[in-house]
């Protein structure tokens, strides 16, 4: 191997941590989002629930547009920057300032309300767009060695979870000790916008990108479209990790409601959420080393598995008993790991294989299809749950209705374990292992050292 191979493969640790601290910032504004819009929006700005899901549902219809036009956009793009840095310059502060409104909530009454959040939303999706898809497919572009690519996943979602445990952890606290719940949120929404914005320029300063861009062929969005379409592996992998990220965020929905009126233990929901994410961080090392004994999909499987577990352990907990539920949710934050390290370490493959098998590596556009499947996700999960809190006789602020207490335990356990099952199976067909994306890169190489 050449010594320019080498150097695109090499990534200092400084620049995996540099690039990690990126998806911290990301995460306390998309987990803020997964964890607490929703309750936001029905307990706080008192919107319908099953408007308040809607919103989520017509907010990432939007996203089915702009993330592959992101995508698309950020392949075309050649600055002194690089292709996909340079996003991250521009849309730092916007990102910040959009999720600032997001959670502003002016007193506002009857059409008003639903109005503004929509407009506020779809704002802040396509601030998170512009940012969050070059972001995701700098992954590519720092190294083609699939190795590091797991291990650069492995400190990025190292600090997604950690900035995801932030966001759990601190809000609740936050808006209890302001004068009012929306006076808290307020502040959340400076503070977190703020932080996003900085970390997301750290990133930018301190990565470079190495692989540049292949193409054989003249790009279109149709042509770079099509590579999507007839990539078979990036295609099973949207489609499972879809299914395990709108799992995900039903439950990280419904853990509002469920320790608020089922249990009830509404304090108890920041240690929920520490429990659930810092037994996610501890895992990660553990899963980034098992991934290479036994291959990044089984390890998916398995985590998938553990989580799907702990729900059906939670559904049997029918009193407020503090201590199994804690043991029961580090159980299901260690299988909850693998969901952030997982598809994102094997999502870069796939880039490998549309290069293999159409000549072009379209990272772009790749990526902003498989941000729109998360996003999506967010999506699908608010408006499950809205209509099904809207269908359960869901009332905010009072006691439930029994009816309404077996709506969200359903939603909470037996809604989740259906779609992880689905994402399970899935992903079975997935093909890309390390032998396979080995002999596409020696192929890949031969064909540029014919060139």
């Amino acid at each position: 191997m050449n010594k320019d191979a080498v150097a695109e493969q090499e990534v200092s640790r400084k620049a995996k941590i540099g690039y990690g601290v990126g998806d911290f910032g990301a995460n306390l504004l998309f987990q803020s989002v997964a964890l607490y819009l929703l309750f936001y929006f029905t307990d706080v700005m008192m919107i319908d629930a099953a408007v308040a899901g809607s919103l989520f549902l017509v907010a990432k219809l939007w996203d089915a547009i702009s993330d592959p036009l992101m995508g698309n956009l950020s392949d075309r793009t050649h600055t002194r920057y690089g292709a996909k840095r340079v996003y991250l310059l521009i849309g730092a502060v916007p990102l910040g300032i959009s999720f600032y409104f997001l959670f502003f909530g002016p007193e506002l009454t009857g059409t008003a309300k639903s109005v503004y959040a929509l407009a506020v939303f779809i704002c802040f999706c396509t601030c998170y767009t512009v940012v969050n898809i070059p972001y995701g497919s700098l992954t590519a572009a720092m190294s083609k060695d699939s190795q590091v690519r797991a291990e650069i996943s492995g400190y990025r979602m190292g600090f997604a979870l950690l900035g995801t445990l932030v966001a759990a952890g601190i809000t609740k606290p936050l808006v209890a000790a302001a004068v009012s719940p929306r006076a808290g949120f307020r502040t959340i929404g400076l503070a977190f916008g703020v932080a996003a914005a900085l970390f997301t320029l750290i990133t930018f300063i301190s990565t470079s990108e190495k692989v540049l861009p292949v193409r054989k062929s003249e790009s279109t969005l149709r042509t770079d479209l099509l590579c999507v379409v007839k990539n078979r592996p990036f295609i099973i992998l949207t489609l499972a990790t879809l299914f395990q990220y709108v799992a995900l965020g039903v439950i990280a929905s419904m853990v509002n409601y469920y320790f608020k009126y089922v249990l009830p233990m509404e304090g108890f929901i920041p240690v929920v959420f520490l429990s659930l994410f810092a037994a996610a961080i501890v895992a990660m090392p553990m899963w980034v080393w098992l991934s290479r004994k036994v291959g990044k999909r089984l390890v998916f499987i398995i985590g998938m598995i553990v989580l799907g577990v702990a729900l059906v352990l939670l559904f049997m907990i029918t009193e407020p008993l503090h201590l199994q539920i804690v043991l029961i949710l580090i159980l299901g934050g260690v299988g909850l790991s693998t969901i952030y390290l997982s598809p994102w370490s094997m999502v870069p493959d796939t880039v490998e294989y549309s290069e293999w098998k159409m000549g072009s590596r379209r990272e772009g556009t790749l990526y902003g299809v498989f941000y729109f499947a998360q996003k999506l996700a967010v999506a699908l999960s608010g408006f499950i749950c809205g209509r099904g809190l809207a269908l359960a006789g869901y009332i905010p602020n009072q006691k439930q209705t029994l009816t309404a207490v077996h709506g969200i335990r359903t939603l909470m356990v037996f809604i989740p374990v259906i779609i992880i099952v689905l994402g399970i199976i899935t992903i079975l067909f997935y093909t890309i292992d390390a032998e396979f994306h080995q002999k596409m890169n020696q192929e890949i190489e031969g064909e540029q050292n014919d060139e």
